[in-house]
């Protein structure tokens, strides 16, 4: 059976209610992943329940449970499973002669933030203008949802494939996550190539930035206050100066890196604070000067650029700057990495699967897709690195990404469908 453009959209056609309604019901699981615990257990209950009911024969396992997995240089210590939190892998078994397929996402989402949403809930999803709001909706349930019923549209329509196809649900990506693609690749689930459908804006792209975590740390003298005519030394104003300085380090670290994959408007290489605290664990807090004030800091990277290089440069600005600045020069300062280094990753892009990608997108849409590095940190190197699959990212148009009112485009799902139905069909009966 020949799946053709035409046929995959008539038949998407038909079940787009259908379609949007079970989007919405994975939408209304809140899998949450807030560090170090999770809650993707229902969400990945009702992905493992789906999937058996057309037919796949499916694998549910916590990552710590995978043998070997905790010895990995990918795996992060300190994430806490207790709490069902089990990856989900389907198999549609080929008849060996085909080549395989790995369409993987995961389940987590990043935490609502509460009382910031607008268009709705963040678990009580609402279709406005042709797109669907709710947590997660972008990040990334509208691709596993593209994934599954492009799966589910061939199985319906008698579809043999001749290679193996999995779909694959995993937990613990959020947070500079990476446990469930790891205990994945190293239980054996890989393929000939692999699809990740992160958000990319329907760009195809066959390389993901690398992100670097962790806390520029400021210390001063702990209490004091100015009764007896003269000043402290304040962490925090110091901490405020860093703030500023780090907008310098930006300029700085965009202006000695440069690569061909992240060269349009919207690529550059960005850095976000997300805390600033003045407390130590256990520490009674009077009133005064605190004894250090932490900024907690994220700094992409493109692929190519090595912890070394990158923390080189880093301490180098940063120790210059507490040298000369009037006010940096106060106090003591350190860098603590934390979580870990999240890799960045490039496939080649002579792969074969990556041109047949390509081929199919133009087929399927009429115009030639847009190539280029994903401007987002995610787990793309442990399916290249530790699977040794080649790997692109593929997903749909969303925004609000980790924020309020996240949506995603639901003609970019239905686009997306098509193509992995199409692409299923060329791909998985090419022989060995």
């Amino acid at each position: 059976m020949k799946i053709t453009p035409e046929i995959a959209q008539k038949e998407i056609y038909k079940r787009k209610d259908e379609i949007v309604d079970w989007l919405k019901l994975l939408v209304r699981f809140p899998s949450e992943n807030c560090f170090p615990i999770g809650y993707e257990g229902e969400a990945q209950k009702f992905i493992e329940k789906e999937c058996s009911s057309i037919g796949l024969k499916t694998d549910m396992f916590s990552p710590e449970d995978v043998s070997g997995v905790k010895d990995n240089i990918y795996w992060l210590n300190g994430r806490d499973y207790s709490n069902n939190r089990k990856n989900v892998v389907a198999k549609w078994e080929g008849i060996k002669k085909g080549k395989s397929l790995l369409l993987s996402g995961h389940v987590d989402v990043a935490p609502f933030g509460p009382g910031s949403w607008k268009e709705c809930e963040p678990y009580d999803p609402i279709l406005k203008d042709g797109k669907l709001y709710g947590r997660g909706t972008a990040d990334m349930k509208g691709g596993l949802a593209a994934a599954y019923w492009a799966i589910k549209i061939l199985k319906e329509l008698g579809f043999t494939p001749q290679g193996d196809i999995f779909f694959e649900s995993v937990v613990d990506e959020e947070f500079a996550g990476g446990n469930g693609t790891l205990a994945a690749r190293l239980k054996g689930y890989n393929a000939d190539f692999a699809i990740l459908m992160e958000p990319t804006k329907m760009e195809i792209c066959p390389a993901c930035l690398g992100a670097f975590l962790g806390d520029l740390v400021l210390r001063g003298k702990t209490g004091g206050m100015p009764f007896m005519g003269h000043s402290i030394p304040n962490p925090i104003d110091g901490a405020a100066k860093v703030v500023v300085l780090f907008k310098e380090w930006e300029k700085y670290w965009r202006s000695i890196n440069k690569h061909e994959l992240f060269n349009k408007p919207g690529k550059e290489l960005n850095v976000v604070l997300w805390d600033i605290d003045s407390k130590i664990p256990g520490e009674f807090k009077q009133m005064g000067n605190p004894l250090i004030t932490k900024v907690s800091w994220i700094v992409w990277g493109y692929p190519g650029i090595s912890e070394d290089y990158f923390y080189k440069e880093f301490r180098s600005f940063w120790e210059d700057k507490f040298k000369n600045d009037e006010v940096l020069k106060l106090f003591e300062f350190e860098i603590i990495p934390t979580f870990h280094y999240v890799r960045p990753w490039e496939s080649d892009l002579n792969n074969i699967g990556i041109k047949k990608l390509i081929e199919v997108y133009k087929n399927c849409t009429k115009i030639m897709p847009s190539i280029g590095g994903a401007s987002l940190s995610c787990d793309m190197a442990i399916y290249g690195d530790q699977g040794r699959m080649p790997v692109v990212i593929l997903g749909p148009t969303g925004d609000n990404i980790h924020g309020s009112d996240e949506w995603v485009l639901l003609d970019d799902i239905y686009s997306l469908i098509i193509m992995f139905m199409v692409f299923i069909n060329e791909w998985c009966c090419l022989t060995i």
